[in-house]
């Protein structure tokens, strides 16, 4: 009873595993949604967030908001470039 109590676990967390990674194709791209431009793109937003938070806390450093600015307009080119319907505003630092 143990042993095949043991290989139910082990197939199940097999199956558990295995079924995102198939159903996003062989290589993983979700196809063209509005989702995969969001997911690819949040590097660009974490940047500009890291750099935002910089700026406010340095107010008398340009430099951090300079930074939080530029990534947040590759942010919104690489939505752009993917086909996302909407951009962001960059906050003011």
């Amino acid at each position: 009873m143990k042993l095949f109590t043991m290989t139910l676990v082990i197939a199940s967390t097999a199956v558990l595993f295995t079924e995102p990674a198939l159903s996003r194709g062989a290589r993983g791209d979700r196809g063209d949604s509005g989702d995969f431009a969001i997911d690819y793109c949040n590097y660009y937003k974490n940047q500009a967030n890291f750099a935002g938070r910089k700026a406010r806390a340095n107010p008398g450093v340009r430099k951090y908001g300079n930074r939080a600015n530029a990534a947040w307009a590759k942010y919104n080119r690489c939505l752009k470039d993917y086909g996302w319907h909407a951009t962001y505003r960059a906050p003011v630092y």
